[in-house]
């Protein structure tokens, strides 16, 4: 290993650890609406679609916003993005402080906020990491897209005390201080990799400097749309349906939402185990293989959760099981994404990605609500994700291992 290898690698791990700490915050905050919306509604007198719409917003922001901050990325660098992102955050909630007129909050939270929640997301998060490792890529990644699952709950808890304390606006002011300190340390402390990485990752050709031209090589990118279609269907799976009918469904199996909402919590817990186990083995074995190995378990997973009602014990392994294969893919599309297409783009490629996933979510989303509606059970959402799932490990198995040898770039593959 050279010095610059070396040299490179400690820098990154001061950005894995400012990377870790801002997920947590960034996570931890927008997870803090469902704390503080019967505040809001007890308060202020809003709606609960009113309280609701905001966190919408955020989402629809972020998956318009995610591709727009990878490419900023890819052409300035993570430090001004980042920075520029929690800046954005940091206004948005300390003003949403003031707030009593919901159009404020929807201006201030969703856009506002969501331009932040976009910019300081796990895939630009996970592409301001990529370019100072090699050897460890994986690993480092996975330490630090955790701090999303698991560094948010001592957060939340915190959180959850000082609202209690002093209240919910002064709660918010003093994350917005915090969130606000946090870009100042990405500014005094993101280093760029030493080297460049425009000196070493010439992939494409110089057209590829235009946005038109970078997309128009990704879209014709075989391993990318392969991605693409296994990642918007891993959004439909996780996003669009354990988050959002997991504990109702739970519940109409005769659980009390207490016992529901643990159950919930093991699956976050199991996040963080899981990032980072992937994460390492993405290092050390055949990629395509271990992600439609994730998503045929998940599969699998599904076909678990149909049967929880028998015992609580079953709700629990599946809530761990599930949590284990769920944010882990992410690191491990990072990686192949990684050696496939290149660094330089990465951010760009990681934000479209992104994208697909909140849009496989959002329709996960409707289809649940409607299925249940026609048949007020949610046996056949389950149904349908099991065979979502398996569609996402064939996609999966499709992308070619190009795995370089240690010191070099893989081909960007069309």
């Amino acid at each position: 290993m050279t010095d610059l290898d070396t040299a490179n690698r400690n820098r990154g791990w001061i950005v894995v650890a400012i990377c870790f700490v801002s997920l947590a915050f960034t996570f931890g905050t927008r997870s803090s609406v469902s704390m503080v919306l019967p505040l809001w509604q007890a308060e202020l007198g809003w709606t609960g679609s009113q309280a609701a719409t905001g966190a919408s917003i955020v989402l629809a922001m972020m998956a318009v916003g995610s591709p727009i901050a990878g490419n900023l990325m890819d052409r300035y660098g993570a430090r001004l993005v980042i920075a520029s992102g929690l800046v954005s955050l940091a206004f948005g909630v300390g003003a949403t402080s003031y707030v009593s007129n919901p159009t404020h909050y929807y201006i201030l939270f969703g856009v506002i906020g969501g331009i932040g929640w976009a910019s300081v997301s796990l895939p630009m998060v996970t592409a301001a990491v990529s370019g100072y490792f090699e050897k460890f890529r994986g690993l480092a990644i996975g330490i630090a897209v955790s701090g999303a699952s698991g560094g948010q709950l001592p957060i939340l808890s915190g959180l959850g005390i000082m609202i209690a304390a002093v209240g919910w606006r002064a709660s918010y002011q003093v994350l917005a201080i915090v969130i606000a300190a946090l870009a100042l340390l990405v500014l005094l402390r993101f280093k760029p990799p030493l080297g460049g990485e425009q000196s070493s990752e010439k992939i494409a050709s110089d057209a590829d400097d235009t946005l038109f031209d970078r997309l128009k090589f990704l879209f014709v990118n075989r391993t990318f749309l392969l991605l693409l279609g296994a990642f918007t269907l891993c959004g439909f799976t996780t996003a669009g349906v354990i988050d959002v009918y997991f504990i109702p469904y739970a519940i109409s199996c005769g659980f009390t939402l207490v016992e529901g909402s643990a159950a919930y919590g093991v699956h976050g817990l199991g996040n963080l185990a899981g990032v980072i186990l992937f994460s390492w083995m993405a290092d050390h074995v055949h990629r395509p293989r271990l992600l439609a190995s994730m998503f045929f378990l998940r599969a699998l997973a599904f076909v678990l959760l149909l049967f929880i009602a028998a015992d609580i014990t079953v709700m629990f392994v599946f809530a761990a099981i599930f949590g284990i294969l769920n944010f882990a893919t992410f690191p491990v599309i990072a990686n192949i994404v990684a050696t496939h297409i290149g660094v330089r783009i990465i951010g760009l490629t990681l934000g479209l990605l992104f994208g697909g996933h909140s849009l496989g979510a959002a329709v996960g989303v409707l289809i649940g609500g409607w299925m249940f509606d026609l048949t007020a059970k949610y046996d056949w959402i389950w149904w349908l994700s099991v065979a979502l799932a398996v569609s996402a490990s064939v996609f999966s198995i499709l992308v070619r291992e190009t795995r370089p040898s240690r010191g070099q770039e893989a081909p960007a593959t069309a």
